[in-house]
């Protein structure tokens, strides 16, 4: 019994040495973080809040849910009082992997990402009356070509964005569809930017 207790008693003291905590800090901070989800900050001030699940499938390949809630932020640049949701889905090759990061989230990306759009908003060239607007619906799609750059410290990550692509769809007043702009106005070229900060895991 002595002789597993002395045993007992010098794995204990080795696992919780100084060096063995440094090599488990170390193995924790390099563990591969193959999820994140990321807020797109920017769209909070114009009337919706958006949420990101990327899940990576290969050192190369993830793919990416977006889900918006319309109508859940405070629109201060068109004020027209929207309501609906926005959904996006991409799948990313990530092009030039950021090697630091040891993490198939995180470096230099291309996707296609398709986007529905689907709200009701108030128009501002049919005024019926302060308290009881005249409200419009937009259903709008969009097939964007996008690249990017995803930062990975640790936790944190920061994901840059810009892409092009042909949209559809019922059109907008303002020319604004939660997620992308139509150029010009009435044309069929849809256009996106932004960044995204969050949390991998």
């Amino acid at each position: 019994m002595k002789k597993y207790s002395k045993i007992l008693l010098l794995w204990f003291l080795t696992l919780f040495s100084p060096c063995a905590l440094r090599a488990q800090k170390e193995n924790a901070e390099q563990k591969v973080r193959k999820n994140d989800i990321k807020i797109t900050l920017l769209s909070i001030g114009s009337g919706s809040t958006r949420l990101t699940y990327e899940r990576a499938f290969t050192p190369r390949t993830s793919a990416e849910l977006t889900v918006g809630i319309i109508g859940l932020g405070v629109d201060w640049i068109h004020h027209t009082k929207s309501r609906g949701y926005l959904l996006k889905l991409a799948y990313k090759w990530n092009v030039v992997p950021m090697v630091k990061a040891n993490s198939p989230l995180a470096g230099f990306y291309l996707k296609p990402e398709l986007v529905i759009a689907d709200f009701r908003y108030a128009l501002k060239s049919v005024v019926l009356s302060e308290a009881n607007p005249y409200y419009a619906r937009t259903l709008q799609g969009a097939l964007l070509g996008e690249f990017g750059y995803q930062l990975l410290l640790k936790w944190f990550v920061f994901d840059v964005y810009a892409g092009l692509g042909p949209t559809w769809g019922n059109g907008n007043e303002m020319n604004y569809y939660h997620g992308f702009m139509r150029f010009p106005k009435d044309g069929w070229l849809s256009f996106t930017s932004g960044f995204r900060l969050g949390v991998a895991f």
